[in-house]
């Protein structure tokens, strides 16, 4: 089988972890840097103003949201390893998929909430994209678990 395209995948995830990360440790010490910049470079808009004005909370949500999708990340690089390995219907990647849907569910509520303190309509659409992406996780988490479960019945049967 022609692994090129999973490898380059896995490569993908795999910088995008690293570069998260590392903006992850940033956010405390680099946010408002990055905010006075964006608003000198586009002019002040309220969206901008409004990070500003609730700073705490904007680094507290901003952590706990990059946290989760870093999570999400480790449970693709996870599932990319078995894919490498032609062993994707394994009991790993249910697990991982409904810890994927779990963490899809925690950005939306923070999203959610961070509306309460400063709304944005790109935190509406981010928590709406991540609500469809944590249900379909949860599914397919569902499907790969019926699939391991065939699986481990043929590979008994033979």
């Amino acid at each position: 089988m022609d692994n090129r395209l999973n490898k380059f995948v896995k490569t993908i995830l795999d910088i995008c972890f690293y570069i998260g990360f590392i903006l992850e440790v940033l956010v405390p010490f680099g946010l408002k840097y990055a905010v006075q910049l964006v608003m000198k470079l586009l002019g002040e808009t309220t969206e901008y103003a409004e990070i500003l004005n609730h700073y705490p909370y904007a680094v507290i949500s901003i952590m706990l949201v990059g946290g989760s999708a870093l999570l999400i990340l480790f449970e693709l690089r996870r599932m990319m390893k078995t894919v490498i390995e032609d062993n994707c219907f394994v009991e790993q990647n249910v697990t991982s998929l409904y810890r994927m849907g779990t963490y899809a569910f925690v950005i939306t509520g923070l999203k959610l909430l961070r509306c309460f303190v400063y709304f944005t309509p790109a935190a509406v659409i981010v928590a709406g994209v991540f609500l469809f992406a944590g249900l379909f996780s949860k599914v397919l988490a569902r499907v790969f678990d019926r699939a391991v479960s065939y699986k481990q019945e043929n590979d008994l049967t033979i």
